[in-house]
Parts: C-alpha cells; structure tokens; sequence
C-alpha cells in the first residue's frame, strides 16, 4: 500500500497541472455578429498613375474553417473611391487631362486570418470582381465609362482587442480586360493602404 502511495501522488498531480493547463488555454473564437451583417470595414486610400483616391470598404465573412486561433473564410466585399488629387497636364500623357475620376466594385474572395483575444492580429485574402469606373477630362475629351475586371491582394497586421481587431492594412489591385483606347484604366486599382476594423 505504501508503494503505491508515490504513483498515486505523482498521477494525481500530473492530472491536475493538465487541467490547470487547459483552464488558461484560450479559449475558441466566437463571432458576435450574425452572418448576414458585416464583419469588417476598411478606410484609406490608393494612388495610382498620380490620382490619390480614398477608399471606403465594407466586408461580410462566412467562415468555412475555425479552430482556437486560425479561420478560413469567404469574403464578400464592396467598395467605394474617389479621386480628390490629380496630375499635372503632359503632352504625353492625354489621361493626365483628368479631373474626376470615381471607381466601385463588389468582390468575392477567399482569406485568413490569425488572432487570439488581447494579442496580434494578422492575416492575408485575394478577392476579385467586376469594376465600375469612370473619368471626366478637360480639353474636350470624351468622359470615360467602363466596367473591367480586377484582382487584389491585401495584408492585415493589428492588434485584438477582446472580439475586435484593428489596425493597418496594405494591398495592391490590379485591373484586367480593359479596352486599350479607355483613358481612366490607367487610374484604376494601384497601391492601397488604410485602417481596418474587423469583428469575424
């Protein structure tokens, strides 16, 4: 009896520092908002060929993959820019007549992201849609209004606070199966850096 009291200790105390373990673990995401509402918005701005756009976006998520820190998710994404800085004239550069210039686009997408509550958040996503956008010029040029196609990456790297996270955000767009003659192609996409908020 006495020998066996030593192992009985030693798994009684093996058991307990595991539940002690388990007790502080993290526990697992839980999203505080209904899948149909929006799960994230984005402020900022991208310059592209000299015109300086703010961009406004707002994001609905539905996760296909969650585990204690990682989820995988489908993204659904619209957006709104304006341009608000233009180049200078170039008698080269027939675009650089622009003097207004709009772009939105809705876009589907897939992306990931990482975070514990009170930690770093960081995570990445590819989206692709259609694009809406338009041009006026001076000097007599037609207006410019077309729909193209466009891609974008974009990198998230913030902070969790309880079931939020913010922070900075960068990505890159670029836009496809434009016609060659369309003068507002050259402002579109580009370069984009902003301030997330995102409550997944």
């Amino acid at each position: 009896m006495h020998r066996k009291l030593p192992v009985l200790l030693v798994v009684v105390l093996g058991l307990a520092s595991s539940a002690s373990a388990q007790s502080t673990r993290p526990p697992e995401h839980r999203s505080p908002t209904p899948a149909w509402a929006p799960r994230g918005v984005l402020l900022g701005a991208s310059l592209q060929d000299g015109v300086l756009s703010p961009t406004a976006k707002v994001q609905w998520q539905f996760t296909f993959y969650q585990d204690r820190k990682d989820a995988m998710a489908l993204l659904l994404e619209g957006s709104a820019s304006w341009g608000v800085a233009f180049p200078s004239p170039a008698a080269d550069k027939p675009q650089n007549a622009v003097n207004r210039f709009y772009q939105y686009s809705p876009q589907l997408g897939v992306g990931y992201r990482n975070h514990l509550p009170g930690q770093v958040h960081w995570g990445f996503q590819v989206t692709g849609g259609p694009i809406f956008y338009g041009a006026d010029f001076n000097g007599g040029a037609e207006p410019d209004r077309r729909v193209a196609g466009i891609i974008e990456g974009r990198i998230h790297l913030g902070y969790q606070f309880g079931a939020v996270a913010g922070g900075l955000a960068v990505g890159y767009a670029e836009v496809f199966g434009y016609r060659r003659r369309s003068l507002g192609r050259f402002f579109v996409g580009g370069p984009m850096v902003g301030l997330f908020m995102d409550w997944r």
